[in-house]
């Protein structure tokens, strides 16, 4: 006959074993923190950095096998400092191989793929990465980016950032805005509308830029196919 009491609150704040138990799980605690400070100075500053597919396996890992020695009576300190060991060594010899081996290396860990190149965004990159418009003009003014024109390149890194490369200030041209516009304010014009001045324009979604002059009217972008035209900016300096 299952006697199993529900909510017995003193089981599930305190469990069934002696009260002693609470200092050994400070101890076990204190063990398994300890070690795992010292294997993670052992693997060096790079596991401290920005996470690559590597170093987010070791998290993973050592999340689980330093977490239950810590609490759990049935599992001995012992095995824990095992696992992640183990776990520590072969990141160790893994590292060793992909730093020799640049085919092992792009495959365990990827490569930078390029989202911006001379001011055009590459939407299959933008898809293949499973990334929005919106998440790469939020990274690109993390870097102090105001419109494409200042961008010769844009990758995007196997550590999830993105790496900007700029324009020499000569280099630098029309492209588009990535500032948020005001919520009252339309900043996009479609096919079919007039150009309301003369000037430099950009698609919204791939940033391919050209001129359009007043008596024109606004047409499909040859690049993308799409039909969504911004004013562009313009600034002669990436530090302005």
């Amino acid at each position: 006959m299952d006697t199993t009491q529900v909510f017995d609150f003193h089981k599930m704040f305190f469990g069934e074993e002696p009260k002693i138990f609470l200092l050994e799980i400070v101890l076990r605690t204190a063990i398994m923190y300890t070690y795992t400070v010292l294997l993670i100075r052992f693997l060096g500053k790079r596991s401290m950095g920005q996470l690559s597919t590597l170093e987010l396996a070791i998290i993973i890992g050592f999340g689980s096998a330093v977490g239950d020695p810590m609490f759990g009576i049935d599992v001995p300190i012992s095995h824990g400092i095992v696992v992640i060991t183990t776990i520590a060594l072969i990141q160790v010899v893994l590292e060793y191989f992909i730093n020799r081996n640049k085919k092992l290396e792009i495959f365990m860990e990827g490569k930078p793929d390029c989202l911006v190149d001379n001011g055009r965004i590459k939407c299959d990159q933008l898809e293949r990465n499973k990334l929005s418009h919106g998440d790469l003009f939020r990274f690109l003014r993390g870097k102090d980016v105001e419109n494409l024109g200042q961008v010769k390149k844009a990758y995007f890194e196997t550590s999830g950032l993105v790496s900007v490369i700029f324009h020499e200030s000569k280099n630098i041209r029309a492209g588009l805005n990535i500032l948020p516009c005001d919520d009252e304010e339309d900043c996009s014009f479609k096919e079919g509308e007039a150009v309301p001045q003369d000037g430099e324009y950009s698609c919204g979604i791939c940033g391919n830029t050209k001129r359009f002059s007043l008596s024109e009217k606004f047409e499909q972008c040859l690049d993308c196919k799409t039909s969504k035209w911004t004013k562009s900016e313009l600034r002669t300096s990436c530090n302005d």
